[in-house]
């Protein structure tokens, strides 16, 4: 009798299968732990793998020496040492094929550093295993949402690339940061060059003391490039200076100039990341990014 072709395709699958489930449940009798997580290997038939080996198999082997001797030595593949051969095997088009330039590559990491095929865990708990730095960072007052779950390490690096910090971008790493803050990305007519250069200038990625995510606090950071207003040195001891010969009231105090112009930039700077329209001061012609 002739099947119809739904079930010829489900029987044929059962057929593919059914030598490595076989295995499985032979492994299964000693290994219960790693059997009863229910990964995706497990699951995995044949065609999937361009008929490759499934299962415990898959990664380990012929289980007929391993059983006969109960050594670990006799499970031939994905054994200690073996890094990141056995994986590759299947994930070659991993990172777009640049895992072996990547920094982690060069770093001597292997695939099961970070992956536990037996286990489950969040990405994040990998990573912060070696980058003790970076984690400590997303404690820190601002910092990105990763301790409230809202992101992850890879929703911005891709740990198998070769690019720059393994972000994922093929091109410059404002990229990265222009895939959820499209409003800072341009172009603007009147453009703040550092921001067109790198984010990272001015921002700390993972986490900073100073707010929004600041590599210093304002002034300060501002005062790297910029000199502070001159402005900012006067007192006014009667309530009144002379500025560029003419008399001005300080209606702040003595200090009020101090505190005008001392204190953040942004106050008056809004639109520190570029602007369309020019601004009124006639000083800057246009480009104090006010507006």
């Amino acid at each position: 009798m002739r099947l119809p072709p739904l079930l010829a395709a489900a029987a044929l699958g059962l057929a593919l299968a059914g030598p490595a489930r076989a295995q499985d449940a032979d492994c299964a009798a000693c290994h219960e732990a790693q059997s009863r997580f229910e990964n995706r290997h497990l699951s995995l038939t044949p065609s999937e793998v361009q008929g490759r080996a499934v299962g415990c198999a898959g990664c380990h082997g012929d289980p007929a020496k391993h059983l006969e001797s109960g050594e670990a030595k006799d499970m031939v593949r994905f054994q200690a040492g073996a890094g990141s051969a056995a994986c590759l095997q299947c994930h070659r088009s991993m990172g777009q094929g640049q895992w072996h330039a990547s920094a982690h590559a060069n770093a001597g990491v292997s695939c099961n550093d970070c992956h536990k095929t037996h286990a489950a865990g969040r990405p994040e708990a990998q990573c912060a295993s070696c980058h003790a730095a970076e984690n400590a960072a997303f404690r820190l007052p601002s910092r990105h949402p990763l301790q409230e779950g809202r992101m992850t390490c890879v929703s911005c690096h891709d740990p198998h690339a070769a690019s720059e910090a393994q972000l994922k971008t093929k091109q410059r790493a404002n990229d990265t940061c222009y895939r959820c803050h499209q409003d800072k990305e341009g172009p603007f007519v009147f453009e703040h060059d550092p921001v067109q250069e790198d984010c990272r200038l001015c921002h700390a990625p993972h986490g900073s003391v100073a707010n929004k995510l600041l590599v210093a606090a304002e002034p300060m950071l501002c005062a790297q490039c910029h000199e502070l207003h001159f402005h900012g040195g006067y007192t006014a001891a009667d309530g009144e200076i002379e500025i560029g010969g003419i008399h001005r009231e300080s209606s702040n105090g003595v200090l009020g100039l101090n505190r005008a112009f001392n204190t953040r930039c942004t106050q008056c700077h809004t639109r520190v990341h570029g602007s369309d329209l020019p601004s009124q001061g006639a000083s800057s012609r246009g480009r104090s990014l006010t507006r």
